[in-house]
């Protein structure tokens, strides 16, 4: 009886001992927690005034994006031009200050994910050092150690508090233990979230890189276009009428090849599921496919569809698919790429190719698999709408085709003498806008 009474006052003194060394540990990681969480609260302050910053610099980006939709539907003029100009200048500086917000938002948000990473990290070390004291208070009391004692119990009473010690040990450790996968999942998750958020502030900053530069641009274009007319309509109305007959010799190259195609391959139609691709950037469309009443800009058929946004805007891959051509180029379709996929229909499956055409950079090779979503490249003004060419059509948008995969192909450009080396896309064309989301 004696042997039992003393290991019951050492099971006694070994509970007290745990509880306070629990209640100890968790009053300072509760401790620690608030002011964490303090921390955390004080951050997300911050990003809640800058996302409303942003809402607001949008609305301005997209008033004037609206701007120089309408004034490219005015009539070709030197002030319209110079107008046209301003507003993109403006607009691109608008851009940069959201991407440099944005850029400070992200950098919030890592921050945030940073101290709750640290948070959970020192729970998890915590609970792993309260597990293992856990452990250890138990070996010292081994199977064989308690069934002798237990045996020796001097009632069933006794016997059952024994096994009630036992059981609330074990439950401890069972519960703890929990509770270190829970942490350690939430921790996974946070340092996952983490990551995105460090690759989304790499892709911030190089469109940052893609729209200071983009901005330069417009301003030595509009600096320039002074400098050819010097202020004067009639100068301004001899260049746009130079650079319209080398832009109907371009038009007139794809026009050929396309219908030379359709002529090749008849009717043909793919009984497409709307939204089987997404948009490949923000933005407004600015022009439909097909007879769109733009013959005064150098074409009957218009083969995509145009979409205009700010300088540097990024452009990403309508659907999974691979990247068949790239090519960069004064001429036509200036820097585009061209990616070949196979989307299910209404009757199954076909293949296609989206064309991204006009934009500042390209950001993919051919033979690179892509994702939907997956950056191409950034928009700019390449090709038809360069320097070289004039009017208030011209401007920052992406040319968004799609073409039957059956009869697509890629030819060397004929005015080479003009524009240099440079190469066609063609194909059997269809409305983009039947397979958009």
């Amino acid at each position: 009886m004696f042997k039992f009474k003393e290991t019951k006052i050492v099971s006694l003194i070994v509970i007290f001992s745990t509880v306070f060394f629990i209640a100890g540990n968790f009053a300072v990681a509760q401790e620690k927690t608030i002011q964490s969480q303090a921390e955390v609260d004080q951050l997300n302050s911050q990003k809640s005034e800058r996302q409303k910053k942003l809402e607001a610099i949008n609305a301005q980006i997209k008033n004037f994006s609206q701007q120089i939709a309408e004034a490219r539907s005015k009539s070709n003029s030197l002030k319209n031009e110079i107008g046209i100009f301003e507003k993109e200048i403006a607009s691109t500086e608008l851009q940069i200050e959201a991407r440099q917000t944005q850029i400070e938002d992200t950098q919030t948000q890592i921050s945030i994910l940073q101290k709750l990473i640290d948070q959970k990290t020192k729970e998890v070390s915590e609970n792993k050092q309260i597990l293992a004291s856990l452990i250890k208070q138990l070996h010292q009391f081994d199977n064989e150690y308690f069934l002798k004692t237990t045996i020796g119990a001097g009632n069933f009473s006794e016997f059952l508090d024994q096994v009630q010690f036992t059981q609330s040990y074990n439950d401890k450790v069972y519960q703890i233990v929990q509770k270190i996968k829970q942490l350690k999942a939430r921790l996974e998750a946070q340092e996952k979230d983490l990551k995105l958020q460090l690759d989304k502030l790499q892709e911030l900053k190089d469109e940052l890189e893609q729209t200071m530069a983009a901005l330069d641009e417009q301003r030595n274009q509009k600096q320039k276009l002074l400098n050819q007319t010097r202020g004067v309509e009639s100068n301004y109305q001899k260049l746009l009428t130079a650079s319209k007959n080398e832009e109907d010799k371009l038009q007139k190259e794809i026009d050929d090849l396309d219908s030379q195609i359709r002529t090749k391959l008849g009717n043909k139609t793919i009984a497409a599921k709307k939204g089987v691709l997404a948009w490949p950037m923000d933005g407004i469309l600015t022009q439909k496919y097909g007879n769109t009443g733009f013959t005064a800009l150098g074409y009957n058929f218009h083969n995509g569809i145009d979409i205009a946004a700010p300088a540097g805007t990024p452009i990403y891959a309508a659907a999974d698919g691979e990247v068949m051509y790239t090519d960069k180029s004064d001429a036509s379709y200036g820097n585009w790429a061209a990616l070949k996929h196979n989307i299910s229909t209404k009757t199954g499956s076909a293949g296609i190719i989206t064309l991204y055409a006009h934009m500042r950079t390209i950001k993919v090779t051919p033979g690179q698999k892509v994702k939907q979503g997956d950056l191409v490249g950034y928009e700019g003004n390449s090709g038809n709408t360069t320097k070289k060419l004039y009017g208030a059509h011209r401007g920052y948008h992406i040319h968004f085709g799609v073409y039957d995969a059956e009869g697509f192909g890629v030819k060397d450009g004929a005015y080479t003498n003009v524009y240099g080396a440079y190469r066609i896309p063609y194909g059997y064309t269809y409305n983009p806008i039947s397979f958009l989301e």
